[in-house]
């Protein structure tokens, strides 16, 4: 309830205090207490937690409680319970597969088409391409190529499924070393809900199309070994168009079906 001026006389003024939220579940609390000593460090991928008997007490909550909240940071991606004598609950890390599939179902939700999604994707790799070329060592290199290679056998062989693999895998590759995390993070999403949606849809690229991007990617390579960022920013640009010109406009992003 908003906070509102009563007027008593004019040299007083009182103020109507806010009413009482209600308050959270028990369980939503120790979740909530549990996830942030998880963001902070205190507990680790692969630690594993105490015996429930021991975290009912410490939290003074009853064991169905407990389970609840062990529930949702299960759903969440931040631990696994173990079943079994030895088991129990343990930490892990929430992957990009985990993330992306909250993504994806909150854009199929929303009714997003994959040519929205992919003007996304297009308009942050050609940044994360100048950044690659700017920071570029030698490991990040020597990953780049054998993607590249294994996208060009993949084309030789007529596998089309190889070659979408090892075609991700240029565009990891191309995050991994940009420099920066976060924007590495939300294009691995992206790429992840794009390649998703053409391994759903039955679609990919055709022999043409993927000799195309062989050539493609090894020119980019040529581009970020000699150090061109803005060249190796254009080209990521170009190579980003031409492969968006085969995108179905207007077709919902249908992951979940």
């Amino acid at each position: 309830m908003a906070q509102r001026p009563v007027t008593g006389s004019p040299a007083e003024s009182v103020r109507i205090p806010r009413g009482i939220e209600r308050s959270a579940r028990t369980s939503e609390i120790v979740a909530s207490s549990i996830r942030a000593q998880i963001a902070r460090g205190e507990f680790k991928p692969g630690d594993r937690f105490p015996a429930e008997d021991e975290l009912m007490e410490v939290f003074g909550i009853a064991r169905t409680t407990l389970r609840e909240a062990l529930r949702i940071l299960e759903s969440e991606g931040l631990i696994t319970v173990v079943r079994g004598r030895h088991g129990g609950p343990r930490v892990t890390s929430p992957t990009v597969e985990h993330i992306a599939r909250m993504y994806a179902l909150l854009l199929q939700i929303e009714g997003v088409t994959i040519d929205d999604l992919y003007d996304s994707r297009a308009a942050i790799e050609p940044w994360l391409a100048r950044r690659f070329a700017e920071t570029r060592t030698p490991r990040a290199l020597a990953e780049l190529k054998a993607a590249i290679e294994a996208a060009a056998a993949a084309t030789h062989d007529g596998d089309g499924t190889a070659f979408g693999e090892a075609a991700a895998r240029v565009h990891e590759t191309l995050f991994e070393h940009a420099g920066n995390a976060s924007m590495a993070i939300f294009a691995r999403l992206l790429n992840e809900l794009v390649t998703g949606f053409y391994r759903t849809s039955g679609q990919a690229a055709g022999v043409t199309e993927r000799k195309r991007a062989v050539r493609s990617y090894r020119k980019f390579s040529r581009l970020v070994e000699a150090g061109d960022a803005e060249a190796a920013e254009a080209h990521w640009r170009l190579h980003m168009a031409r492969v968006g010109a085969n995108v179905p406009r207007g077709r919902p992003l249908e992951l979940f079906t």
